[in-house]
């Protein structure tokens, strides 16, 4: 009586070789070519990538019959590739077999990693151009165009190291794959000569009447040469004022507007445009601080006030802030003053007491002068609300629409 007994599954023994750039695998198949197609291409991509999943068994059976045994063999395969890479290139062979069905896959490693590797060396030639713009830009004394070209290729190191590695999951990697690059070093020569540079600027405390200065010279040079083409800019505090970039005499003239007269900070602050880590790098941290004082002109104008004596006051000591005084002098231009208010729905602040929220428009007017001017306040009445908000207006405006008639 024949007895028929089972064995435990085990792994399906194939062979493969890599040689050089070709990685090859053989595999079988008792139930199709398309099988052993499918688990030769399998067998090739499972060595190039960790990420590939493969099912391949064979199932032997040992028959006994009588004191004689023999193995008859059923391979079951399941080939299903899931990668995160994609295999191409890969070739496919049907091999002759005695049994079954045999095939053999052979993968050109330049062909699969082509892209990987055109990619790696776009970024080189990237690297190549932008120091050699970097080192010419230098040469001529245009650090922001040298500064620009580094921090263009600053991160593309990274880049190409990225792909370095996932190369080198598949491809025997030497020497040759490496970067060459000398951005570290093209940035240190861009920081030794911008500490060469010296800047020369007024040295005295300005005088200011009017919100502006012009004209506002800074010259830029190192011990050779005035520096063209370098670019500074004028701050308030954080405030950009204007920026200029060097001429050919090195200096660069600004005509600075817009400047806050009133509530400072009373002092102009001229550095090079550059990024924060040139700068204290190459101690250019060192600013010029230009002080300025501010003489306050004084304009003169007539005022026809019809509203509430207590209104007129406010105004008149509000204009006062600005030095914008009220007089009779018939020179001084005729304002007439105008004030619209427009009630909102009580509101209860506490029980039983109310108070009301106001709109309030208020208007100057003369000869080629228009000061508009609005305000939302509460107040138990209008009036109230009219003066809370000429509390508050900045007359500033004003006092530049008034410029030819001040002294």
């Amino acid at each position: 009586m024949k007895t028929l007994k089972m064995v435990a599954l085990c792994t399906m023994l194939v062979a493969y070789a890599q040689a050089g750039k070709i990685i090859t695998y053989t595999a079988t198949s008792q139930e199709s070519q398309e099988e052993a197609n499918n688990a030769a291409i399998a067998g090739v991509a499972k060595q190039i990538s960790a990420q590939v999943k493969v099912n391949q068994t064979l199932n032997k059976e040992e028959i006994t019959s009588g004191k004689e045994s023999s193995f008859s063999e059923s391979f079951l395969s399941n080939s299903k590739v899931s990668s995160d890479i994609q295999v191409k290139g890969v070739v496919v062979k049907k091999e002759p077999a005695a049994k079954g069905f045999k095939a053999t896959a052979t993968l050109d490693l330049d062909e699969f990693t082509a892209d990987i590797q055109f990619k790696m060396k776009s970024i080189q030639l990237d690297v190549t151009k932008l120091e050699e713009t970097a080192r010419d830009a230098l040469n001529k004394g245009r650090f922001d165009s040298a500064i620009e070209a580094i921090e263009k290729a600053k991160p593309l190191p990274a880049q190409y190291n990225v792909l370095v590695n996932e190369l080198g999951k598949v491809y025997p990697i030497n020497e040759s794959h490496r970067l060459k690059h000398d951005l570290q070093g093209i940035k240190s020569d861009i920081v030794r000569e911008l500490s060469k540079l010296k800047f020369e600027g007024p040295s005295q405390p300005l005088q200011l009447s009017k919100p502006e200065i012009s004209p506002l010279e800074v010259t830029v040079s190192n011990e050779k040469e005035f520096i063209e083409g370098f670019t500074l800019v004028a701050k308030q505090g954080r405030t950009v004022l204007d920026e200029r970039q060097t001429q050919k005499d090195g200096t660069a003239r600004f005509n600075i507007k817009n400047i806050d007269i009133d509530k400072g900070p009373f002092v102009f602050v001229i550095e090079p445009n550059l990024p924060e880590d040139y700068l204290t790098a190459s101690g250019l941290r060192k600013k010029i601080e230009i002080d300025f004082k501010v003489s306050q002109t004084r304009c003169n104008i007539n005022v026809q006030c019809k509203e509430d004596a207590t209104i007129c006051s406010a105004l008149e000591k509000g204009l006062a802030k600005k030095s914008i005084f009220i007089d009779s002098d018939a020179k001084s231009p005729i304002l007439k003053l105008n004030i619209s208010t427009s009630a909102g729905k009580p509101i209860e602040y506490v029980p039983g007491k109310f108070t009301t929220p106001y709109d309030v428009n208020l208007s100057l007017k003369g000869d080629n002068i228009t000061f508009l001017t609005s305000g939302h306040e509460n107040g138990k009445r209008e009036m109230d609300a009219a003066i809370a908000v000429i509390k508050k207006i900045n007359f500033t405006p004003l006092k530049k629409q008034l410029d030819d008639y001040c002294k």
